[in-house]
């Protein structure tokens, strides 16, 4: 009985993990979107290290590493609040609710993408946009 019950714990712990969500590192393709948001994610957390980036030229340190990324936002088709802190992983799920801290450009007027200060990448539609809490906005 006890091999059983190990076994069906360990089936379910599997199980779990193969559930993670796709924009933490799971093996479900994202739309390109998405993953453009997720490694201006990255990108944030590189250069937020100290303290959270203010301007373009707060992300130059890290442009090789996240080259993508660092266009999307230098071109504007990325839009960053800037000197919004970005969660780590130890602080996910603590306290206060998420706020959008970037998104693509056409969000406001046509829904889409968002990235919220905890990694998540979301699509939202334009009145969701609207209404949802931003960096920087009281």
């Amino acid at each position: 009985m006890t091999f059983i019950r190990c076994f069906t714990f360990a089936l379910g712990v599997g199980f779990l993990a193969g559930c993670s969500s796709a924009n933490r590192g799971g093996n479900v393709e994202l739309p390109a979107e998405a993953d453009k948001l997720q490694e201006v994610n990255e990108l944030l957390h590189a250069a937020g290290a100290s303290r959270p980036p203010a301007k373009l030229s707060d992300l130059d340190r890290q442009r090789g590493m996240f080259p993508r990324a660092y266009e999307a936002v230098k071109s504007g088709e990325v839009v960053v609040l800037w000197g919004a802190p970005v969660k780590g992983e130890g602080e996910m799920g603590k306290g206060g609710d998420e706020v959008v801290i970037a998104y693509d450009k056409d969000v406001p007027n046509n829904g889409g993408y968002v990235l919220l200060s905890a990694g998540t990448v979301k699509k939202m539609s334009a009145d969701e946009f609207k209404a949802a809490p931003k960096a920087g906005k009281k």
